[in-house]
C-alpha cells in the first residue's frame, strides 16, 4: 500500500496539473480520478480522459511503493487547503487513505486503480525535437483560430506540417487561417492537435531557450515530452482544409499599418457592440490614411490613423473581434495588410514570412 511524504508545493503543483486532464463527468469512476504510483522515491502523477493524458513525476519521501487513484477535484481541494510544509500519504488498508500535514488528518476513499486505463505506447512512428520557446510560440500565434464548432471536428485543433524542412502550424475555423513558420529538419509529414491539448501545453512550456521538448507520434496518437511533464493526446483524422490556394492568391492592394494604434482603435468599437447588437469596423483606406468607422445603435466611433497607402480610395469591412484577435498575435510594430480581391486580408510581417493571418471580410448588404 502506497505510503509517502512529499512537500505541499511539489504534490499540489503536480495534482492540479494533472487534474486538468481528468474526466469532469464519465460512467467510469477512475477517469475522474488522478492516478498515484509511488516506486521508491519517485511518485508519478497522471490525469487521463482518454483523449488529454497529463504526467508529471516528482521526488518524495517513499515509505512504501504502492498506487492508488483519487477523485481528481477532492485530493487537490485537500491539498490546496493544507497548511504549508510536508504533507503524510498513509494508505492504513486498501483505498483507504490518510493525509496528514502538523495536527490535521483527512481520512478519504481511493479508487480501484484497475479500473484505471493504460496510458498509450509509441513503438513506431516520428518524432522531432524543438525548443519549448519555439513550440510555445508556433502554438500562442495560432490557437486562436481554431474552430470551436464542431461541423468539421478536425479543424477543432491545429495542423502541424512538415515539409521541405519547415514546419507550418496552421488553425482554420472557416473565416480565419493562422499560419505560423519555422525550418525544422524532419521528413514530411503532418497530424492534428486538438486545440484542449494545445492550451494546456501552452500552460506547462517553458520560455527558458535551453529546454527541450519532443514530439512523438504514430498514426492517432501524439505525446509531447517537455520538462518534468508528458502530455498524451489523442490526435484529430480527417481532411484538413486546403490553406495553400488563398495563401496563393496574389493581392492587389497593400498597405503597411502601426500595429498598436490600429488595436486600440479597433478595440474602441467594442463599446458599440454587445451579444445582441453587431456591426462590422469600416477600413477605409486612402492617401496614407486609414478610416475606421463603426456604428450601432448605442453610438458610432469615427478615427482617423496614419498608415503607408497610395493607391485609389478602397473599403472593406471586419468583424472588430478577429481583427483584433490576428493583430494581438502578430507580435510585431508594424505589419502588411495584403488584400485579395476584396475577398480576404492577409496579414504578414514586413520582412519574412514567419507567420500568415488571414481574415475574410464581412459582406455588406
Amino acid at each position: 500500500m502506497i505510503k509517502f511524504s512529499v512537500q505541499k508545493n511539489d504534490i499540489l503543483d503536480a495534482l492540479t496539473t494533472t487534474a486538468k486532464a481528468a474526466s469532469t463527468k464519465s460512467v467510469i469512476s477512475a477517469l475522474e480520478g488522478i492516478h498515484l504510483s509511488l516506486t521508491g522515491n519517485q511518485l508519478t502523477v497522471t490525469g487521463y480522459d482518454l483523449e488529454l493524458g497529463i504526467k508529471s513525476t516528482i521526488d518524495v519521501e517513499g515509505e512504501s511503493d504502492g498506487v492508488l487513484v483519487l477523485n481528481s477535484r477532492l485530493i487537490c481541494d485537500i491539498v490546496r487547503k493544507m497548511p504549508s510544509g510536508v504533507i503524510r500519504f498513509d494508505e492504513y488498508e486498501p483505498l483507504k487513505l490518510n493525509l496528514m500535514c502538523e495536527d490535521i488528518t483527512y481520512s478519504i476513499m481511493g479508487i480501484n486503480s484497475e479500473e484505471y486505463p493504460v496510458l498509450p505506447e509509441l513503438s513506431r512512428g516520428e518524432s522531432f525535437e524543438i525548443s519549448e520557446p519555439l513550440l510555445k510560440s508556433v502554438i500562442g500565434q495560432t490557437l486562436y483560430a481554431v474552430a470551436t464548432i464542431d461541423t468539421k471536428p478536425v479543424l477543432m485543433g491545429s495542423k502541424f506540417e512538415i515539409k521541405n524542412n519547415e514546419l507550418n502550424v496552421i488553425s482554420v475555423d472557416g473565416i480565419r487561417i493562422a499560419i505560423r513558420k519555422e525550418s525544422l529538419l524532419h521528413e514530411d509529414f503532418d497530424f492534428v492537435v486538438p486545440a484542449k491539448t494545445l492550451s494546456e501545453l501552452l500552460r506547462l512550456l517553458s520560455d527558458d531557450e535551453s529546454k527541450i521538448a519532443t514530439v512523438s507520434v504514430d498514426r492517432n496518437q501524439g505525446i509531447f515530452s517537455i520538462d518534468k511533464y508528458t502530455v498524451f493526446s489523442r490526435l484529430l483524422e480527417g481532411d484538413f482544409f486546403d490553406y495553400t490556394k488563398i495563401i496563393g492568391m496574389p493581392s492587389n492592394i497593400e498597405a503597411v499599418v502601426n500595429v498598436r494604434e490600429l488595436m486600440e482603435c479597433v478595440d474602441r468599437t467594442l463599446l458599440l457592440l454587445n451579444d445582441k447588437i453587431k456591426s462590422p469596423v469600416d477600413f477605409t483606406f486612402s492617401d496614407n490614411t486609414l478610416r475606421v468607422f463603426c456604428e450601432t445603435a448605442i453610438g458610432k466611433l469615427d478615427q482617423k490613423i496614419k498608415c503607408d497607402y497610395s493607391g485609389e480610395e478602397f473599403r472593406i469591412s471586419f468583424n472588430s473581434r478577429y481583427i483584433l484577435d490576428a493583430l494581438k498575435n502578430t507580435y510585431c510594430d508594424k505589419v502588411k495588410f495584403l488584400f485579395v480581391q476584396n475577398t480576404a486580408l492577409k496579414i504578414v510581417p514586413l520582412e519574412g514570412d514567419s507567420f500568415t493571418f488571414i481574415v475574410s471580410p464581412v459582406r455588406r448588404r
